[in-house]
């Protein structure tokens, strides 16, 4: 969340910014399984991540995506 202050007279604006990329941990419990879970699923060509940077960074595209090609009727 960021904020900034628009004038002297202290009025604060609230954006809110909605998270496009999670590591590795956080896209476990987005997903709701084990990181280890999100590790496996990447080796096995499943998931996607970004390495550009340090951190291996896991778009909520890509999560997404994941969740509605396995999801199916039991």
């Amino acid at each position: 969340m960021i904020e900034r202050k628009a004038s002297a007279a202290a009025t604060v604006i609230r954006v809110a910014v909605e998270k496009k990329g999670f590591k590795r941990a956080e896209a476990a419990v987005y997903l709701g399984i084990a990181a280890v879970t999100i590790d496996r699923l990447t080796k096995r060509g499943l998931l996607h991540p970004s390495r550009a940077l340090r951190h291996p960074i896991y778009s909520r595209d890509d999560l997404d995506r994941f969740l509605q090609e396995t999801s199916g009727t039991i």
